[in-house]
């Protein structure tokens, strides 16, 4: 998987369902609130504007984030457009358990934002959350169950002009969409695992772009196939991309184009 940090980064500011979760959700369960000297992972950080814009404000007794990706090209931009003295930012993959078990019982607080949709083995996930995570420590795990990003995925694959150029590429599609993973589903995992589950929704969000060039650029930037297109050709498929996208979302009463998925955000508490 290789994903454009540039292109991602043109939307300067956050979704408002994740703005919410780290806003609203996340105190009223006391997040940020208690005084105690918190030591907090952020997998899956991407570029690091969530990191710097929403998880630093939200701890005010923070000691450090250490803030992790398994793309490279993600952390080296991180690194040189978010930087701070208490976000460290590395290379490491939740389901790799070799490159995150320096941080063994360590974490008071995880957070991981639209980066479990992308794991292949979620439970192990889950998993190494739970031994990374001191007793009483914290996790919040917000995910995408379904989303018009895999349909529109799943269509352009389809048509002629593109279908011999993606024979054999992982379109990673998640699993949870294939088989309609729910919930409940999740919840039952983790429980299994040992959290205790403090808070755990699905819900369909609906999030309103500022203008076509913004929308095209974050959805191609997310889509694992644009990686695989020549160069001379990226500027046709990201139209194509995008043209899938707006049939399956519509514009808002002002022409502005729109994006649906269901967010399943779960919040968790190791025994």
């Amino acid at each position: 998987m290789n994903l454009d940090p540039e292109l991602y980064s043109i939307r300067s500011k956050p979704l408002d369902s994740i703005k919410a979760h780290f806003t609203k959700t996340l105190p009223q369960l006391g997040w940020g609130k208690s005084g105690a000297e918190e030591v907090v992972l952020d997998i899956g950080c991407g570029p690091g504007g969530i990191t710097m814009q929403l998880v630093l404000p939200l701890f005010p007794q923070l000691k450090k984030i250490f803030a992790v990706d398994s793309l490279p090209n993600m952390i080296k931009f991180a690194k040189t457009n978010n930087s701070h003295p208490k976000i460290e930012y590395s290379v490491a993959d939740i389901e790799e358990w070799s490159t995150v078990e320096k941080w063994l019982g360590q974490i008071t607080k995880i957070v991981s934002i639209h980066c479990f949709q992308w794991l292949k083995d979620k439970k192990k996930g889950f998993y190494n959350v739970h031994q990374l995570l001191k007793t009483g420590g914290e996790a919040a795990i917000c995910f995408v169950s379904d989303s018009s990003v895999y349909k529109s995925i799943l269509e352009v694959k389809k048509k002629p002009k593109w279908k011999d150029l993606f024979q054999g590429v992982d379109d990673c599609v998640s699993d949870g969409y294939i088989y309609k993973h729910d919930c409940l589903y999740f919840k039952k995992m983790i429980e299994e695992i040992g959290f205790d589950v403090r808070h755990c929704t699905e819900e369909r969000k609906i999030e309103t772009f500022s203008s076509d060039d913004e929308y095209r650029s974050f959805f191609a930037s997310i889509c694992v196939l644009t990686s695989h297109v020549p160069v001379h050709l990226k500027e046709e498929f990201k139209d194509d991309f995008f043209d899938e996208m707006l049939k399956e979302n519509g514009r808002d009463e002002n022409g502005l184009p729109l994006y649906g998925a269901k967010l399943i955000e779960i919040v968790v508490k190791k025994k």
